[in-house]
Order: structure tokens, then C-alpha cells, then sequence
């Protein structure tokens, strides 16, 4: 049985990575329902219990040698891991493990990958000396391939995919869950509903002013209005302060921890979305809910396009006017971006599924 090990930021209680390796998972066993799959985690005892495969300490080097000996392909899975503008250690460990795989004679493959901010040019010098032997580089948007190529990764094959979570199916998603927490905050669930996803961004704070006037639009209107965390726990200080800006009442939390599970059971109930979470935008997408993006970080921007959806702009330039004329135009006429979201959420789903059929191609070849 082919054995694959998959690397990436995983067991950080981050449910936007949480659906990606969900993605990657889902996909892969849906074209080999037999291959043996593991990952390294932060929290492998948690990554195991959610996801049903075998986790090991992403921080002890033996056990990453020892898991990519026993492995025949190693996975670069999901979100942006060449990106150095959190941390330059970022760039720096995850080369570190696909130059361990290489030196081991292992297949590697990059799959849907996001690219950048590169910040450091020993980052672009790195990425240009390891990536270039990497078997396969899928990468989720068109940008991200002409990204890699800008810093010199010219050898190995680029192919323009989708993100992992684009592959969920919904119909795998129970809404029980996500009526059993609603039911909790929101004392009429007949209201429709809209969720906000929102972060801290260095030290941006402006905008939380002017997204609490878009809840405020829902709420005047008799929506149910819902700010759900997908980072837990930095995006709760965040979401709270937002609140406290509102004037009319109502805005509930989520602020218990829940799996990505329940996240995405939360979001399948949703009427429209408002987020700056990438995830939230690709799950809203995967569940053919409408939304509005608010971008801190190119990624938001390149995804929104692709599922035709709007961007109401870069949270420094962010105006309550526009933003709320943005809102108004788009939820009246709901249907339309019902449609909308619905085609590309379809046509996104099969171009992301060619990640999966490009890992299968490179575990074919090395046998």
C-alpha cells in the first residue's frame, strides 16, 4: 500500500488549515480509496483524534526523518508556506523538510500552494535552490505559479489548481451540529443569517470601526449576525472589539472552541458571509453561500475574483459608504449570487481536484 506523509501548518487550532488537510485528505481517497496517509502536526494526539491518521511531532527532526524513510512521496499540502512575513523560520523549516525528502530519494510534490509575502531575499535565494527540485508545484491561483517563478523555480513543472477545500463535498457536512450552537445564541432561527470572519493585521484598527457598521447594516435589518472565529483564540479580541462598536444589539460570538467540523457545519446554515479569513470566503464558496471579502493579503483578492464574488477592498483604504452600498446592492438580490457562487464553486472543485490526480501521477512514476 503507497504510504504519503503530509507537511504543512497543521495542529495550530487554525480551522481554515484544519479544512485544508481535510480537502487534501477527502480528495486523495476519493482516487485511491486504500492509500495509507499521515501528516506532521503541532498537536498530533488532536490531529489524529479529528481526522482518523496516524500524526507525528512535526518539531522532532528524527521523527520527521524516520516517517519520510517509511513514506514513498512527501506532500507539501495546502495554504501558503513559502511566506516569511509572520516568521523567517517559516520558509526555512518547510525547505528544511523537502530537502530531508530529497536527500532520502523521496517524490515531492507542492500541492495548491499559496505564494508570498517574501519579504528576505535569503527566502527568494532558499526557495529557488530547493524548489527546483521538487517533482510537481500545484499552487491555487495563477499568481502564485508566476510568484514562484519570479524568485528563479523554473525546473519543476507548475500546474494552476484550486485550494484543497474546494474539494469538500457538502453534501458530507451535517447541518445538526450548526443548528445545535445557533440554537444557543440566537433565540429565532428563522432570521436569516450572516457571519463574520475577521483578524488582527499588524497594527491596522480603523477598519474594525467600519466593519462594525456593515453588522450593524444586517442587524437593522433583522438578520441573525454571527462573528465566527476561525483562529482560535486570536480571533476572538478582535471580533469582540468589533461589537463594542455596534450600535444596534443582538451580535453573538462564537466563543467557545469548536472543531473545524462544527465551523463548517455553522457555515452551511449561513445566508451570506462577510470575511477576511480566506477560509471562511472558500467555505461560504464550498457551501454556495454569498459573501464579500475584505482583503488584508493578495491571496483574499486572487480567490474572490475566482469565484465572482466582490471585494469590498484593502482594510486600510476600507470606507463604512462603499462597503455598505456593496452590501446593500449584493443582498438584494440574493438568488443571483446564489447562482453565481453555485458555478464556480463547481468549476473550482474540478480544478482542484487535479492536485490530487498530479500526486497520484508522481507516486505512479516513482514506482
Amino acid at each position: 500500500m503507497p504510504r504519503i506523509l503530509i507537511s504543512g501548518y497543521y495542529g495550530f487550532n487554525n480551522a481554515g488549515d484544519d479544512v485544508v488537510l481535510y480537502g487534501i485528505i477527502s480528495s486523495l481517497r476519493r482516487e485511491q480509496p486504500n492509500i495509507s496517509l499521515s501528516v506532521l502536526s503541532n498537536q498530533p494526539a488532536r490531529t489524529t483524534s479529528l481526522f482518523g491518521i496516524p500524526a507525528y511531532n512535526r518539531w522532532r527532526l528524527s521523527t520527521i526523518v524516520r516517517q519520510l524513510k517509511q513514506s514513498d512521496l512527501l506532500v507539501m499540502g495546502g495554504g501558503t508556506l513559502m511566506q516569511d512575513v509572520t516568521s523567517p523560520r517559516s520558509v526555512l523549516y518547510y525547505l528544511g523538510i523537502v530537502s530531508i525528502a530529497k536527500m532520502l530519494g523521496k517524490p515531492v510534490v507542492f500541492y495548491a500552494q499559496g505564494f508570498g509575502p517574501i519579504l528576505k531575499s535569503f527566502s527568494r535565494f532558499m526557495i529557488k535552490q530547493v524548489v527546483n527540485h521538487v517533482n510537481v508545484i500545484t499552487v491555487r491561483d495563477y499568481e502564485s505559479g508566476e510568484d514562484f517563478k519570479a524568485c528563479g523555480v523554473t525546473k519543476a513543472p507548475i500546474y494552476v489548481t484550486a485550494d484543497p477545500a474546494l474539494m469538500i463535498q457538502p453534501e458530507d457536512i451535517s447541518t445538526q451540529r450548526g443548528q445545535e450552537l445557533l440554537g444557543r445564541l440566537f433565540s429565532d432561527l428563522r432570521r436569516p443569517l450572516v457571519a463574520f470572519s475577521v483578524r488582527n493585521w499588524k497594527q491596522e484598527e480603523r477598519f474594525k470601526q467600519v466593519i462594525a457598521k456593515a453588522a450593524d447594516f444586517f442587524a437593522s435589518r433583522g438578520w441573525n449576525v454571527l462573528f465566527l472565529p476561525m483562529h482560535y483564540p486570536s480571533d476572538l479580541a478582535p471580533s469582540h472589539e468589533i461589537i463594542s462598536f455596534m450600535k444596534e444589539p443582538g451580535a453573538k460570538l462564537l466563543e467557545m472552541p469548536v472543531p473545524f467540523h462544527d465551523i463548517m457545519s455553522v457555515l452551511k446554515h449561513c445566508d451570506y458571509v462577510v470575511g477576511m479569513r480566506l477560509h471562511s470566503l472558500i467555505l461560504a464558496c464550498v457551501f454556495q453561500v454569498p459573501f464579500t471579502g475584505i482583503s488584508y493579503d493578495p491571496k483574499i483578492d486572487r480567490f474572490v475574483e475566482r469565484a465572482g464574488m466582490p471585494s469590498a477592498g484593502h482594510i486600510r483604504e476600507l470606507k463604512a459608504d462603499s462597503l455598505l452600498a456593496l452590501l446593500q446592492e449584493r443582498t438584494g438580490r440574493l438568488e443571483e449570487e446564489r447562482q453565481i457562487v453555485a458555478e464556480r464553486s463547481r468549476m473550482l472543485a474540478r480544478e482542484a481536484m487535479k492536485s490530487s490526480e498530479l500526486v497520484l501521477q508522481a507516486l505512479a512514476g516513482r514506482k
